[in-house]
């Protein structure tokens, strides 16, 4: 049986006290209409009960219909067919996956941050110490060497700081929108035989400011990703849009590149997952690799879509 007839069930004992008061009363309208012996009252009578059951009937089909329609509107029946153990694991396995996303880009910054800054920093107190042990042994030339060695220190955990930063959010996204502040990342991340090539062919405006932080951060992490397993290679970055965005990151690497749990590929699908995206991964042995992701731009209820510049 169907969720709907386990679940909405008519007050058949309401429906049935309903129709015997009709009978009962029906009966002794006959009684009546026997001792006065009008055919038209019988006729009369006859045709009251059987409208009477027709509209209880339709009371009942009606209800049914109702119960219906809305539980198939709400999913509910879905659910249900799923089996509520099924169901409960699969809510249970989405938000572990997500969490586990989250933790793999906490892990990420916090590498990012010891690799880094944290590094510079150290080498840069180390050579401060040195100097003042210098100054104290009255060789001042010698601590000058040093505190300039440790401003060079701190400048580049400076700038690994910076990098960081803009590696979790862009300050350009916000002002100028998303196509400004993907170029600014290509720009950054190009250097020396390395090249970037962003296409958009359409300018989109309109883009719900969390969709479109969500492109930027997959778009950054796919780039470092191609960086870091495919340096050298020809990068390029597509975007569009339809009732979705998409955005693509495609490199001229060595290929080979899967979808592994626990892995960074992983995490960035989770994170697509978690609002109803989703990413895909094609890369055959010898290359090229394609890393796409559709975002859905979240619009409310009579909010237009995404609109082309000067449109």
């Amino acid at each position: 049986m169907s969720f709907v007839s386990d679940t909405v069930r008519p007050r058949w004992w309401l429906v049935a006290a309903q129709v015997g008061s009709v009978v009962a009363g029906g009966v002794l309208w006959l009684l009546l209409s026997l001792l006065v012996e009008s055919l038209l009252a019988v006729w009369a009578l006859v045709v009251g009960v059987l409208v009477l059951a027709a509209i209880s009937v339709l009371e009942v089909l009606k209800t049914r219909a109702i119960a219906r329609a809305a539980v198939a509107a709400s999913g509910v029946e879905l659910l249900a067919g799923e089996g509520h153990a099924a169901t409960v694991h699969r809510l249970t396995e989405s938000r572990r996956a997500i969490v586990e996303a989250f933790e793999i880009e906490r892990a990420r910054v916090e590498r990012d941050l010891h690799d880094g800054a944290q590094q510079y920093l150290v080498a840069a107190s180390m050579k401060v110490g040195e100097a003042a042990l210098l100054v104290e042994q009255g060789r001042p030339a010698e601590a000058s060497g040093l505190l300039a060695a440790a401003q060079d220190e701190v400048d580049a955990a400076l700038a690994a700081l910076r990098e960081t930063v803009a590696g979790v959010h862009s300050r350009l996204l916000a002002e100028q929108g998303l196509e400004a502040a993907l170029r600014e990342l290509v720009a950054r991340l190009s250097g020396a035989g390395r090249a970037i090539d962003l296409r958009v062919p359409h300018a989109l405006t309109g883009l719900p400011p969390g969709v479109a932080s969500a492109a930027w951060f997959f778009t950054a992490e796919a780039l470092t990703n191609a960086a870091k397993h495919a340096p050298g290679s020809a990068v390029s970055v597509v975007m569009g849009a339809d009732k979705d965005l998409h955005v693509s990151v495609v490199d001229d690497g060595p290929g080979g590149a899967a979808i592994v749990g626990g892995r960074g590929l992983a995490g960035m699908r989770e994170r697509l997952r978690a609002f109803g995206g989703d990413l895909t991964v094609t890369s055959p042995p010898g290359g090229p690799t394609t890393v796409a992701a559709r975002l859905p731009l979240l619009l409310r209820s009579g909010e237009p879509g995404v609109r082309e510049e000067g449109a």
